[in-house]
């Protein structure tokens, strides 16, 4: 009988804000499981500005690089709305990942808003999002974890919010998820 041959799961670094982005992920990671042979690598940098998110990131990923070795593509998940807080704009952001060939995914308003947006088809604006997405959903609490995230929602949820929304468009398109 020949060898069976284990297919190399294709991997990706993703640079999270907090905990309930890592639920997100891990709720993506779920979803592709019977499609697709990838590994989501989450970091959760506990929040902070642009600036030290992305300074982060790199010195995160170098690190695993050295133990866990290459990565198809990397990534960093911010909150829109945090461009509001101060250090540098989504635009300074994206051209300095970009130079750590660091793909920029920015969740509009937020994280809150886009989970409204999977309830909704609506952009809530950022001091609403978390209302509105509560008002839709009266058990959601920071972070709901990635089994209460498969429960409320659907590929094609995912997939119509991604239709309109690059920055998600993207990071499905490169895991391979759409």
């Amino acid at each position: 009988m020949p060898p069976r041959i284990i297919r190399k799961r294709a991997r990706f670094f993703i640079a999270i804000e907090g905990e309930s982005e890592q639920s997100f992920i891990k709720w993506l990671q779920m979803l592709s499981e019977n499609q697709l042979n990838i590994h989501l690598d989450t970091v959760v940098l506990g929040g902070g500005g642009y600036k030290s998110m992305l300074k982060k990131a790199v010195r995160e990923h170098r690190r695993r690089c050295k133990t866990s070795g290459h990565y198809k593509d990397r990534f960093l998940v911010v909150d829109g709305d945090r461009a509001e807080q101060g250090d540098w704009s989504i635009e300074e952001l994206r051209h300095e990942a970009a130079k750590n060939k660091i793909i920029v995914c920015v969740q509009n308003p937020n994280h809150e808003g886009l989970l409204f947006r999977m309830m909704s088809g609506e952009i809530p604006d950022s001091t609403s999002a978390s209302a509105k997405l509560k008002s839709r959903w009266p058990n959601y609490k920071k972070p709901m974890n990635a089994g209460e995230l498969e429960r409320q929602f659907s590929l094609d949820d995912l997939l119509r919010v991604a239709s309109v929304d690059s920055d998600l468009e993207t990071l499905l398109k490169r895991i391979e998820l759409c």
